[in-house]
């Protein structure tokens, strides 16, 4: 079996400090120069981190062997007041007891219920637009989604102020979370207190989270009715503390990722006038004043719009794992505990499996379905991958056509700032001006 590659690194604290300092952009170096195999980021203690670069390697963790892997526990002391044992951190039988609970709220019959849902926020939203605007589009639209989800998968409508809470929680969750020096040479061993902001971030969050359990009423098909009427048959399987962990994790995974797309999307739309024309005319020819479900098969440029965003700025910008025991990958072998790095950003990005790769290419879609491409894996992949995944292209579709149709948004940063966080969140406000059309 070969050593995973290892680039050059600082004395003592090795080359994942060079990674702390510019995370994106030393994952660009690398994936330039080791995209065949892994790469070992060593670090002052510990194992430091394993960085597979090679998208069959990543299928192989990630659905072929997945039960040999489990996702590491970073920095608990700050993830665990956040969400808990939610699904998002949640493992073994406990995580499959839950996801087979909560899957109901995404099936596809549902998801045929929540196209007017979607698009009368949407148009609440847009209708307090005027013509030459300006507006921070991350946070305009992280408020939008939040009261989307709140609606559709929590069962209730939480204000727009709430809404603009969670969103600001958000910013500050991310950037307690980002990646950084200090962070990577912290052995893991050492917890430190959260700092100020992200525990007003955490009181915010928790506030939110008991009013819309108190305002939730119960019988629905929503996560937190499914998991009421499981809780009354297993009290013991589903205790009152979990109740909070999924509402925090819907409310933040289920707008996090949408809210970033969309903002990426209007960001490259912007820059890119041939793509923006072509969203526009298809827009017009299929939608009769605002969109429907049954809209959504013929919004075909659209749809690549949204999965080009993804792949271009993929707001999950890496994904981890850690082996149960020692793990042989391809001709490597990895020791048990040793986190593995899955980096979207980089595999996503990369001339060895795209052409142009940089490039915002829409039509790079019209002969490619996203599910047969190894190297294209935004919401994840195998058992683990993201239970909201279907819902999160309809409603970015939805949302991005019902903005078309009336509003012509320009992002006005030429390159958007961006922090490597528990997502790849801009890193200051992102302003738009809205036309419209």
């Amino acid at each position: 079996m070969r050593a995973p590659h290892s680039p050059p690194g600082d004395p003592v604290v090795g080359n994942a400090i060079r990674f702390a300092r510019a995370p994106l952009e030393y994952l660009d170096a690398i994936g330039d120069a080791y995209a065949d195999g892994i790469v070992h980021l060593s670090g002052a203690i510990g194992p430091g981190i394993y960085v597979v670069l090679d998208p069959t390697l990543v299928h192989r963790v990630l659905v072929d062997d997945h039960a040999r892997y489990r996702k590491p526990q970073f920095r608990p002391e700050l993830v665990d007041p956040l969400v808990g044992e939610g699904l998002l951190t949640s493992e073994g039988d406990h995580w499959k007891r839950q996801r087979t609970t909560l899957q109901p709220a995404f099936f596809t019959s549902r998801l045929r219920e929540f196209g007017d849902t979607i698009v009368d926020f949407t148009l609440a939203t847009t209708e307090e637009w005027s013509d030459g605007d300006v507006f921070d589009a991350y946070r305009e639209l992280g408020v939008l989604t939040v009261r989307i989800i709140s609606r559709l998968l929590l069962g209730v409508d939480l204000s727009r102020a709430d809404a603009a809470a969670v969103g600001e929680a958000m910013i500050d969750v991310g950037e307690g979370l980002a990646v950084s020096p200090g962070g990577v040479i912290r052995p893991p061993w050492l917890q430190t207190p959260p700092p100020r902001e992200y525990r007003q971030a955490i009181r915010e969050l928790e506030d939110v989270t008991a009013r819309v359990m108190a305002m939730h009423e119960p019988g629905g098909d929503d996560v937190l009715s499914l998991l009421q009427r499981a809780r009354s048959r297993e009290p013991d399987a589903f205790p009152e503390d979990e109740l909070r962990d999924q509402v925090m994790t819907m409310l933040l995974a289920g707008h996090e990722t949408t809210a970033l797309t969309l903002t990426y999307a209007l960001s490259l739309l912007s820059r890119d006038p041939t793509a923006r024309a072509a969203l526009h005319d298809e827009v017009d020819a299929v939608v009769d004043g605002a969109p429907a479900w049954t809209d959504l098969a013929a919004l075909d440029y659209t749809e690549r719009v949204i999965h080009e965003t993804l792949r271009v700025l993929p707001p999950v910008w890496a994904m981890f794992r850690q082996p149960l025991a020692d793990a042989r990958l391809g001709d490597y072998r990895i020791p048990a505990g040793a986190p593995l790095m899955l980096p979207q950003w980089t595999i996503h990005r990369s001339p060895r499996h795209w052409p142009s790769p940089l490039e915002f290419d829409p039509d790079r879609w019209l002969e490619t379905r996203p599910a047969e491409v190894p190297a294209y894996f935004p919401f994840g992949a195998g058992p683990r991958a993201c239970i909201g995944r279907q819902l999160a292209i309809v409603e970015s579709k939805l949302v991005l056509a019902t903005i078309a149709a009336e509003w012509d948004p320009r992002v006005e940063n030429e390159k958007l700032p961006r922090r490597a966080g528990i997502t790849m969140q801009p890193s200051g406000p992102v302003p738009a001006v809205v036309r419209r059309r």
